[in-house]
Protein backbone atom coordinates (compact mmCIF):
# COMPACT_ATOMS: atom_id res chain seq x y z
CA UNK A 1 0.00 0.00 0.00
CA UNK A 2 1.37 3.40 -0.97
CA UNK A 3 2.28 5.64 1.93
CA UNK A 4 2.65 8.92 0.08
CA UNK A 5 6.11 9.39 1.61
CA UNK A 6 9.13 10.16 -0.53
CA UNK A 7 12.67 9.29 0.52
CA UNK A 8 15.38 11.89 0.07
CA UNK A 9 19.08 11.94 0.88
CA UNK A 10 21.20 15.01 1.47
CA UNK A 11 24.89 14.93 2.34
CA UNK A 12 25.93 17.31 5.08
CA UNK A 13 29.34 17.38 6.73
CA UNK A 14 30.32 13.86 5.60
CA UNK A 15 27.03 12.18 6.50
CA UNK A 16 24.27 11.05 4.14
CA UNK A 17 21.12 12.14 5.94
CA UNK A 18 18.04 10.12 5.02
CA UNK A 19 14.74 11.99 5.25
CA UNK A 20 11.11 11.31 4.35
CA UNK A 21 8.56 13.90 3.29
CA UNK A 22 4.94 14.06 2.17
CA UNK A 23 2.06 16.48 1.72
CA UNK A 24 1.85 20.09 0.59
CA UNK A 25 1.64 23.46 2.28
CA UNK A 26 3.80 25.03 5.01
CA UNK A 27 6.67 22.86 6.19
CA UNK A 28 6.68 21.02 9.52
CA UNK A 29 10.01 19.41 10.42
CA UNK A 30 9.83 16.61 12.99
CA UNK A 31 13.11 16.24 14.92
CA UNK A 32 13.70 12.83 16.53
CA UNK A 33 14.82 12.51 20.11
CA UNK A 34 17.29 10.09 21.64
CA UNK A 35 16.02 7.11 19.70
CA UNK A 36 17.16 8.92 16.58
CA UNK A 37 14.78 7.52 13.97
CA UNK A 38 12.14 9.35 11.96
CA UNK A 39 9.66 6.50 11.57
CA UNK A 40 8.03 7.35 14.91
CA UNK A 41 6.47 10.42 13.19
CA UNK A 42 5.14 8.66 10.08
CA UNK A 43 1.56 8.28 11.33
CA UNK A 44 1.38 11.88 12.51
CA UNK A 45 2.84 13.09 9.21
CA UNK A 46 0.23 11.13 7.29
CA UNK A 47 -2.57 12.71 9.31
CA UNK A 48 -1.20 16.22 8.65
CA UNK A 49 -0.18 15.85 5.01
CA UNK A 50 -3.48 17.20 3.66
CA UNK A 51 -2.55 20.66 4.90
CA UNK A 52 1.22 20.65 5.58
CA UNK A 53 4.40 19.47 3.96
CA UNK A 54 5.82 17.14 6.61
CA UNK A 55 9.39 15.91 6.86
CA UNK A 56 11.33 13.81 9.31
CA UNK A 57 14.70 12.11 9.20
CA UNK A 58 17.08 9.71 10.88
CA UNK A 59 19.55 11.74 12.89
CA UNK A 60 23.25 11.53 12.11
CA UNK A 61 24.73 8.11 13.06
CA UNK A 62 21.24 6.68 13.57
CA UNK A 63 19.34 4.06 11.50
CA UNK A 64 19.62 4.93 7.78
CA UNK A 65 21.79 8.04 8.31
CA UNK A 66 25.00 6.14 8.87
CA UNK A 67 28.27 8.00 9.29
CA UNK A 68 31.62 6.67 8.11
CA UNK A 69 32.88 6.82 11.69
CA UNK A 70 30.65 7.36 14.72
CA UNK A 71 31.80 10.26 16.88
CA UNK A 72 30.62 12.05 20.00
CA UNK A 73 27.56 14.11 19.20
CA UNK A 74 28.04 17.74 18.25
CA UNK A 75 24.71 19.46 18.98
CA UNK A 76 25.37 22.38 16.63
CA UNK A 77 26.26 19.97 13.84
CA UNK A 78 22.92 18.24 14.40
CA UNK A 79 21.21 21.63 14.11
CA UNK A 80 23.01 22.21 10.81
CA UNK A 81 21.80 18.78 9.67
CA UNK A 82 18.19 19.86 10.26
CA UNK A 83 18.72 23.05 8.27
CA UNK A 84 20.34 21.10 5.42
CA UNK A 85 17.15 19.04 5.09
CA UNK A 86 14.93 22.13 5.15
CA UNK A 87 17.08 23.68 2.42
CA UNK A 88 17.03 20.47 0.34
CA UNK A 89 13.23 20.67 0.30
CA UNK A 90 13.39 24.25 -0.99
CA UNK A 91 12.00 26.02 2.07
CA UNK A 92 13.36 29.10 3.79
CA UNK A 93 11.49 28.53 7.08
CA UNK A 94 9.79 25.70 8.92
CA UNK A 95 7.57 24.87 11.84
CA UNK A 96 9.74 22.65 14.04
CA UNK A 97 8.46 19.94 16.35
CA UNK A 98 11.06 18.32 18.58
CA UNK A 99 10.51 15.84 21.37
CA UNK A 100 12.97 15.06 24.16
CA UNK A 101 16.50 15.51 22.76
CA UNK A 102 14.82 16.75 19.59
CA UNK A 103 13.24 19.50 21.68
CA UNK A 104 16.67 20.60 22.84
CA UNK A 105 17.80 20.78 19.21
CA UNK A 106 14.69 22.82 18.40
CA UNK A 107 15.55 25.25 21.19
CA UNK A 108 19.04 25.62 19.73
CA UNK A 109 17.56 26.30 16.29
CA UNK A 110 15.49 29.10 17.79
CA UNK A 111 18.52 30.55 19.56
CA UNK A 112 21.01 30.53 16.69
CA UNK A 113 18.78 30.54 13.58
CA UNK A 114 15.59 32.39 14.56
CA UNK A 115 15.02 33.49 10.97
CA UNK A 116 14.44 29.84 10.04
CA UNK A 117 11.70 29.24 12.62
CA UNK A 118 8.04 29.88 11.85
CA UNK A 119 6.91 28.20 15.08
CA UNK A 120 8.72 25.94 17.52
CA UNK A 121 6.95 23.21 19.49
CA UNK A 122 9.05 21.49 22.15
CA UNK A 123 7.56 18.31 23.60
CA UNK A 124 9.11 17.44 26.97
CA UNK A 125 12.61 18.72 26.24
CA UNK A 126 14.62 17.41 29.23
CA UNK A 127 16.15 20.60 30.63
CA UNK A 128 16.21 18.99 34.05
CA UNK A 129 19.07 21.06 35.42
CA UNK A 130 16.43 23.80 35.79
CA UNK A 131 14.70 21.71 38.46
CA UNK A 132 15.23 22.12 42.19
CA UNK A 133 15.88 18.38 42.51
CA UNK A 134 18.29 18.28 39.57
CA UNK A 135 20.92 16.62 41.77
CA UNK A 136 18.67 13.58 42.18
CA UNK A 137 18.08 13.31 38.43
CA UNK A 138 21.80 13.67 37.72
CA UNK A 139 22.50 10.82 40.12
CA UNK A 140 19.96 8.62 38.34
CA UNK A 141 21.36 9.39 34.89
CA UNK A 142 24.92 8.78 36.01
CA UNK A 143 23.91 5.52 37.64
CA UNK A 144 22.58 4.38 34.24
CA UNK A 145 25.95 5.24 32.71
CA UNK A 146 27.59 3.11 35.40
CA UNK A 147 25.28 0.25 34.43
CA UNK A 148 26.30 0.73 30.81
CA UNK A 149 29.98 0.47 31.70
CA UNK A 150 29.50 -2.55 33.95
CA UNK A 151 26.72 -4.51 32.25
CA UNK A 152 26.34 -3.14 28.72
CA UNK A 153 23.90 -1.02 26.75
CA UNK A 154 20.77 -3.23 27.01
CA UNK A 155 21.01 -3.24 30.81
CA UNK A 156 21.55 0.54 30.86
CA UNK A 157 18.53 1.12 28.63
CA UNK A 158 16.42 -1.06 30.92
CA UNK A 159 17.63 0.82 33.99
CA UNK A 160 16.74 4.13 32.32
CA UNK A 161 13.26 2.81 31.49
CA UNK A 162 12.70 1.53 35.02
CA UNK A 163 14.04 4.55 36.91
CA UNK A 164 13.55 7.57 34.67
CA UNK A 165 10.52 7.03 32.41
CA UNK A 166 6.81 7.19 33.31
CA UNK A 167 3.66 6.18 31.45
CA UNK A 168 5.05 3.62 29.04
CA UNK A 169 3.65 0.74 31.09
CA UNK A 170 0.15 2.20 31.57
CA UNK A 171 -2.64 -0.22 30.76
CA UNK A 172 -3.72 -0.18 27.13
CA UNK A 173 -0.86 1.97 25.81
CA UNK A 174 0.64 0.55 22.61
CA UNK A 175 4.42 0.02 22.65
CA UNK A 176 6.78 2.53 21.10
CA UNK A 177 8.90 1.55 18.12
CA UNK A 178 11.87 -0.52 19.30
CA UNK A 179 15.27 1.10 19.10
CA UNK A 180 17.65 -0.85 16.81
CA UNK A 181 20.64 -2.26 18.73
CA UNK A 182 23.21 -0.26 16.73
CA UNK A 183 21.31 2.95 17.41
CA UNK A 184 21.15 2.16 21.11
CA UNK A 185 24.90 1.64 21.23
CA UNK A 186 25.54 4.94 19.46
CA UNK A 187 23.14 6.82 21.74
CA UNK A 188 24.59 5.39 24.94
CA UNK A 189 28.18 5.75 23.72
CA UNK A 190 28.16 9.09 21.93
CA UNK A 191 25.08 11.08 22.92
CA UNK A 192 23.49 10.72 26.32
CA UNK A 193 26.42 11.98 28.35
CA UNK A 194 26.63 15.19 26.31
CA UNK A 195 22.91 15.97 26.14
CA UNK A 196 22.22 15.16 29.78
CA UNK A 197 23.51 18.36 31.32
CA UNK A 198 23.76 21.58 29.24
CA UNK A 199 20.64 23.77 29.01
CA UNK A 200 20.29 26.10 26.01
CA UNK A 201 20.02 29.77 26.96
CA UNK A 202 16.25 30.07 26.69
CA UNK A 203 16.44 33.80 27.36
CA UNK A 204 17.85 34.22 23.84
CA UNK A 205 14.64 32.76 22.41
CA UNK A 206 12.67 35.45 24.22
CA UNK A 207 15.02 38.12 22.90
CA UNK A 208 14.58 36.77 19.37
CA UNK A 209 10.79 36.95 19.67
CA UNK A 210 10.37 33.42 18.35
CA UNK A 211 6.93 31.81 18.38
CA UNK A 212 7.17 28.92 20.88
CA UNK A 213 4.80 26.35 22.33
CA UNK A 214 5.51 23.71 24.96
CA UNK A 215 3.84 20.33 25.39
CA UNK A 216 3.59 18.20 28.54
CA UNK A 217 2.35 14.63 28.25
CA UNK A 218 -0.50 13.78 30.64
CA UNK A 219 0.80 10.25 31.13
CA UNK A 220 4.19 11.67 32.13
CA UNK A 221 2.55 12.96 35.32
CA UNK A 222 5.22 14.61 37.51
CA UNK A 223 8.29 12.93 36.06
CA UNK A 224 11.39 15.09 35.61
CA UNK A 225 11.10 15.87 31.88
CA UNK A 226 7.44 16.84 32.34
CA UNK A 227 8.22 19.16 35.25
CA UNK A 228 11.00 20.72 33.16
CA UNK A 229 8.37 22.14 30.80
CA UNK A 230 6.93 24.26 33.62
CA UNK A 231 10.37 25.79 34.24
CA UNK A 232 10.73 26.46 30.51
CA UNK A 233 7.34 28.17 30.56
CA UNK A 234 8.47 30.50 33.35
CA UNK A 235 11.49 31.62 31.34
CA UNK A 236 9.88 31.77 27.91
CA UNK A 237 6.51 33.18 28.97
CA UNK A 238 4.96 31.15 26.19
CA UNK A 239 2.02 28.86 25.58
CA UNK A 240 2.17 25.47 27.31
CA UNK A 241 -0.36 22.68 26.86
CA UNK A 242 -1.05 19.37 28.57
CA UNK A 243 -1.43 16.82 25.77
CA UNK A 244 -2.41 13.13 25.62
CA UNK A 245 0.19 10.43 25.97
CA UNK A 246 3.60 9.85 27.48
CA UNK A 247 7.06 10.88 26.23
CA UNK A 248 6.26 9.33 22.84
CA UNK A 249 2.53 9.94 22.89
CA UNK A 250 2.70 11.49 19.41
CA UNK A 251 3.53 7.98 18.15
CA UNK A 252 1.83 5.57 20.55
CA UNK A 253 -1.45 7.47 20.89
CA UNK A 254 -1.34 9.55 17.73
CA UNK A 255 -5.11 9.80 17.19
CA UNK A 256 -5.70 11.39 20.59
CA UNK A 257 -2.54 13.49 20.31
CA UNK A 258 -3.42 14.95 16.89
CA UNK A 259 -6.21 17.35 17.99
CA UNK A 260 -3.91 18.90 20.60
CA UNK A 261 -1.18 19.32 18.03
CA UNK A 262 -3.55 21.10 15.64
CA UNK A 263 -4.87 23.27 18.46
CA UNK A 264 -1.33 24.27 19.39
CA UNK A 265 -0.58 25.29 15.81
CA UNK A 266 -3.79 27.33 15.65
CA UNK A 267 -3.06 29.12 18.92
CA UNK A 268 0.51 29.90 17.88
CA UNK A 269 -0.77 31.39 14.63
CA UNK A 270 -3.29 33.52 16.52
CA UNK A 271 -0.65 34.78 18.95
CA UNK A 272 1.79 35.54 16.16
CA UNK A 273 -0.78 37.71 14.43
CA UNK A 274 -1.97 39.37 17.62
CA UNK A 275 -5.26 37.51 17.97
CA UNK A 276 -6.32 36.05 21.31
Amino acid sequence: MATGRTLGVVTNEDCDLHYWYQGSGPLITFIPGGNGCGRQFFSLMGALSDRYTCVTFDRRQMSASKAKVNKRINPMQQVRDVLAIVKALGFEKSIFFGSSLGGLLAFMLAIYYPQKVEHLIAHEAPTYTLLRDADIIVDKVLSCLDVRDEQGVPAAAQAFHDNLLVGYDDDGVPPASPMPPDDAVNHWTNEIGIFSFPVPDLRRIVENGTSVGLMTGLRSRDVWYARATYEQEKILGCLRMDVPGHHQGFECEMQTFLPSFLQMLELLEQRKHGRS
